[in-house]
């Protein structure tokens, strides 16, 4: 009696007659009366606790059946599971029937609480065995996997129909096995239709009393839209990667501080290392002078007004000085805030030094017109100066004394007409003509023509010219401008070293060619295997282009010869050498270019 007291479920026996014969403490005290009043009442007095009117006289009774009954019995507001069963207490006693009701009620709640997240969640649920089938889906799953309901879902086999190989699903297994758990994994799946899923995969294993894995329980989400975008997003980032860094532009990105946060490739293949360029100011790769400049570029473009086309002077990695045009670009947060600046540079120091040539090269056109026409006019006055000179020179009544001051005159005034008409010859533009020339004759000229500038700066000129030097076939205009070019790169050379300056010019014929040879005594050359390179020189900014010696290499090569330079074996400063072919060698190429040309 203690033990069916103690029953929280609600239990009542009754006889044949419907007459109560023993109901528990938890029923009694639901009806409110104690239990020994209820004996022998007959269970019609319970109707109360029926929805509707019992068929048979107990409200719990549903069948006649001897055999057990069981259903859902609804209570005010509660819920019970009422159980029925039938016995005989001994051989001579008649049947007793025993009602217990369960209250089943929070059961039921959270059973139907659980059923509407699992079929009202967007993820995809599962149960499932490890012999590869579904047991329970909801259907979210369903729809993810493309199916038409669950029914045809839980019937597809998993390793052949869902992954793409059995293996595949082997291998999972052994994780679960071996761990209990799987965790964050990414895996493609098949769809009803073949098309391929990726989903990522989080389950746990339940294993009965001896540790086998019953069911695996999980969850799939599908992850297909993100593998998408993040495959664009990635084919962004290498596109976007690949032009940085194989674009000519050298790019940088900084910080609001000025300190550089990224560099594209094209640095590092200027020579510069990656610590010497992150994490460091963008002030320290520009030329000291034009360090304000950038400050001012970069305070107005954190200011939101973008720098276009700014010329600054930045320092390559291996120290050289170059001319960079610069964009500075700002990039805002989605507050519109600007949080760094792109900074983009284009090298143009061919281009600055093309211009400055070209520059160059119309002062040189303006200057040769104005040396046409000093030239013009110094040789009136000075054919009058010779005229009168000749006359007096004629005159027999001049004294001798006065005689020997005229002929100082007109040779003064014969030399000062060389000069005009070298002057006049330099500078007038005229087609190439090949011709029979002596070089010892260029030479003279073209040293006349710098004698006074070697005179008055202490440079001493040696010449030792053969005399006997067979003639060549060229251009006499182009040939003084090669040796007018080589004779001021000495002239440069030798006035650096701070010692007596010396230039020697030499000619001799070695065979079948003319050999002219200018020895300085200066530094020397620092890369004579670049020399002759376009663009290439060794002199600061703004005092050479780095052209003269190419157009030098390329007149000489026109001419069929060769132009050669080394530094002094044991002493001090560098040889230039010309070779051209003699007039015996060269005379047939001279008349096919003179017929070319005509």
């Amino acid at each position: 009696m203690e033990i069916f007291d103690a029953i929280t479920d609600f239990i009542v026996v009754h006889d044949e007659s419907q007459n109560v014969l023993r109901v528990n403490r938890s029923l009694a005290e639901f009806i409110g009366v104690p239990p020994s009043n209820l004996i022998g009442v007959n269970m019609r007095a319970l109707v109360s606790l029926a929805n509707e009117s019992p068929a048979y006289g107990c409200p719990f009774c549903h069948t006649s059946s001897d055999g057990p009954d069981e259903y859902v019995h609804h209570v005010l507001e509660r819920m019970y599971l009422v159980s029925t069963s039938r016995i005989h207490a001994s051989a001579s006693e008649r049947q007793h029937t025993i009602h217990v009701l369960k209250d089943i009620t929070d059961r039921r709640e959270a059973e139907r609480r659980y059923r509407e997240l699992f079929d009202n969640i967007q993820e995809g649920l599962f149960f499932a065995v490890p012999s590869g089938h579904f047991i329970e889906v909801n259907d979210a799953l369903v729809r993810m996997l493309g199916y038409t309901d669950r029914d045809e879902l839980l019937k597809i086999d998993i390793p052949t129909q869902l992954y793409t190989s059995p293996e595949r699903l082997r291998r999972l297994n052994e994780v679960m096995q071996q761990h209990g758990v799987l965790r964050n994994h990414e895996e493609v799946l098949r769809r009803k239709d073949g098309s391929a899923i990726h989903v990522l995969i989080n389950a746990f294993a339940v294993p009965d009393a001896h540790g086998q894995v019953l069911q695996y329980r999980g969850l799939m989400l599908d992850i297909t839209g993100l593998k998408t975008y993040q495959a664009e997003l990635q084919h962004a980032r290498d596109f976007s990667e690949k032009i940085l860094n194989n674009t000519q532009s050298l790019i940088l990105v900084v910080d609001t501080a000025g300190l550089i946060s990224y560099a594209n490739r094209r640095w590092y293949d200027a020579g510069y290392e990656q610590r010497q360029l992150v994490g460091c100011p963008l002030s320290d790769i520009v030329s000291p002078i034009r360090r304000p400049v950038l400050t001012e570029a970069l305070n107005s473009t954190l200011s939101g007004h973008p720098v276009d086309n700014l010329d600054l002077q930045v320092l390559r990695g291996d120290g050289r000085v170059g001319q960079f045009s610069v964009n500075l670009s700002p990039m805002r947060d989605e507050q519109g805030i600007v949080t760094s600046i792109v900074v983009v540079m284009t090298d143009i120091t061919d281009s600055a030094m093309l211009q400055s040539k070209l520059i160059h090269a119309e002062k040189m056109a303006a200057v040769g017109q104005l040396v046409s026409g000093v030239a013009h006019e110094v040789n009136n006055p000075l054919t009058a100066i010779l005229g009168f000179a000749d006359l007096l020179m004629e005159n027999s009544e001049v004294p001798e004394a006065a005689r020997k001051d005229l002929r100082v005159i007109l040779q003064e005034a014969q030399r000062t007409k060389q000069i005009v008409q070298n002057l006049l010859s330099f500078a007038r533009q005229m087609p190439p003509q090949r011709k029979p020339v002596q070089l010892n004759g260029i030479l003279r000229r073209t040293i006349q023509l710098r004698a006074y500038d070697f005179n008055s700066h202490g440079v001493e000129i040696v010449e030792h010219l053969d005399e006997s030097l067979p003639a060549v076939v060229g251009d006499s205009h182009q040939l003084q401008q090669v040796f007018l070019n080589i004779m001021n790169n000495a002239y440069d050379a030798v006035r650096e070293t701070g010692r007596p300056a010396r230039i020697e010019i030499m000619t001799a014929s070695l065979g079948t060619y003319v050999e002219v040879s200018f020895r300085d005594n200066g530094q020397g050359i620092s890369q004579p295997d670049r020399i002759f390179d376009p663009f290439f020189t060794t002199k600061e900014v703004g005092k050479g282009t780095g052209l003269g010696l190419s157009i030098c290499y390329g007149i000489v090569r026109e001419h069929g010869g060769e132009i050669l330079c080394h530094n002094n074996t044991g002493a001090q400063g560098a040889t230039f050498i010309v070779r051209l072919p003699s007039i015996s060698e060269s005379a047939s190429m001279g008349v096919a270019a003179g017929v070319v040309q005509r």
